[in-house]
C-alpha cells in the first residue's frame, strides 16, 4: 500500500511515517469478528440443552498487523520510528484504508511482537492490537 491507502488516527502511514501495510494484514482487519458464547443451561429433567440463541453479540478480537517502515537515510528513518512510537504510545489506534472509506477499526495497541531492520532504511514489524467493539466502526 502507498500513500493515500492506510490512516491511522486520521494521519497517512506513508507521508507521516513511511509506513506501509501488506496485503495480509488487510486480510486481518477485514476478516469477520467472533460471537460471544452462546447462553446455556443443562437440566437433567430435559434431554440435550437449551441454548437461548436470539440476538447474538459479536466479541472483541485480536489483530496482528504486518507493517514496513521505509526511509532514505539513516536519520529519516529513526526519525520516522520515533514518530511512529509515540503515536502508539497514545494506546489508540483507529485504522482507515481506502479500500473500505466508511470503516474505521478501533483498536488499542497492545505490543509489537517482532521487529525487523533490513539494513537501516527498511524495517518489518508486527503490532498486536484488540479490536474492542467490531459493532462499533464508524468513522
Amino acid at each position: 500500500m502507498a500513500s493515500r491507502e492506510f490512516y491511522i488516527n486520521g494521519k497517512d502511514c506513508y507521508t507521516t511515517w513511511g509506513i506501509s501495510m501488506d496485503t495480509s494484514s488487510l486480510s486481518s482487519l477485514m476478516t469477520p469478528p467472533p460471537l460471544k458464547e452462546f447462553i446455556e443451561n443443562k437440566s437433567r429433567l430435559e434431554h440435550g440443552k437449551r441454548v437461548l440463541s436470539s440476538n447474538p453479540k459479536i466479541d472483541e478480537r485480536n489483530i496482528t498487523l504486518t507493517f514496513n517502515l521505509t526511509a532514505k537515510t539513516e536519520e529519516e528513518f529513526f526519525s520516522r520510528y520515533n514518530n511512529f512510537c509515540e503515536e502508539l504510545a497514545t494506546g489508540i489506534i483507529n485504522i482507515k484504508t481506502k479500500y473500505q472509506p466508511n470503516i474505521t477499526y478501533k483498536t488499542i495497541y497492545i505490543s509489537c511482537n517482532q521487529f525487523t531492520q533490513f539494513m537501516r532504511g527498511i524495517a518489518r514489524f508486527s503490532l498486536k492490537l484488540v479490536e474492542y467493539n467490531p459493532a462499533d466502526r464508524n468513522s
